[in-house]
C-alpha cells in the first residue's frame, strides 16, 4: 500500500468485513481513509489483481442486467450478488445499483423501481469512506429517475416520486417529493375523488 493509507487500516478492513456480512447491527459504516484519489483499501479495485478483475466480471454481469427489461433475469443477478431480493419485485429498464457492495441491499416484497432509478451504496470524501444497508419494505414505490442514498431505509408502502432524492429515511405510508426530498403525505386518489370540488 502507498503511505497515504492510514495506520489503522486492517482494523477498519476488518470491521467492514464484519458490518457488509451483517455482523453488526449498524446501518451505516464509516472509517477515516486518504484522499480517494489513492488506494484507500475500501474500494474493490484496491485488492489484488484477480480479486479487481472477478469484482468488473462481475459488475458488469449485474449493471448489464439491469440495463435489460428482462425482470427476471435482473432479480436472479441481484440474489446472485449477494442483495436480498422478496417476492413479486418488478426492476424497470435501465436502473443503477451500486455494483461495488450488492449485499447491503434489500428490496422486500412488491418493490417497484421505475425506469432509471439509482440506489447508491457507499461514498467517499475526502477524509473518510462511508457504506450503507439500503432498505426498501414491503410495497415501496420508487419513481423514474430518483436516487436513494447508501443507508437510507425507505417505510412499508411508501412512494419516493419520480426525480425524488432520498438521502435519508422515508417513514411507511408517507411519500418523498423534490431534491432534497421532503416528506409528505400520502395521497390518496380515492378519498381525492370524494373531495368537493370548487
Amino acid at each position: 500500500m502507498s503511505q497515504h493509507t492510514t495506520p489503522d487500516l486492517k482494523q477498519g478492513l476488518e470491521r467492514f468485513k464484519q458490518f457488509r456480512s451483517g455482523q453488526t447491527g449498524e446501518r451505516v459504516f464509516c472509517h477515516p481513509t486518504c484522499h480517494p484519489s489513492h488506494p484507500t483499501g475500501f474500494c474493490p479495485c484496491d485488492q489484488a489483481w484477480p480479486a479487481t478483475l472477478w469484482f468488473y466480471f462481475k459488475s458488469t454481469l449485474l449493471l448489464t442486467a439491469l440495463k435489460l427489461p428482462f425482470n427476471t433475469f435482473k432479480i436472479a443477478m441481484l440474489r446472485w450478488s449477494g442483495a436480498r431480493v422478496g417476492r413479486n419485485v418488478f426492476i424497470s429498464a435501465d436502473v443503477w445499483i451500486d455494483p461495488a457492495f450488492p449485499e447491503l441491499l434489500t428490496l422486500e416484497d412488491e418493490v417497484m423501481l421505475g425506469v432509471g432509478v439509482r440506489i447508491f451504496l457507499h461514498a467517499f470524501d475526502r477524509d473518510h469512506f462511508e457504506a450503507g444497508r439500503v432498505v426498501l419494505r414491503k410495497g415501496v414505490i420508487v419513481g423514474g429517475f430518483a436516487l436513494i442514498g447508501h443507508g437510507v431505509e425507505i417505510g412499508e408502502g411508501a412512494v419516493v416520486a419520480a426525480g425524488a432524492v432520498a438521502g435519508r429515511d422515508i417513514p411507511a405510508g408517507k411519500a418523498a417529493i423534490g431534491n432534497p426530498a421532503r416528506i409528505v403525505p400520502l395521497r390518496n386518489p380515492q378519498q381525492a375523488e370524494l373531495e368537493p370540488h370548487e
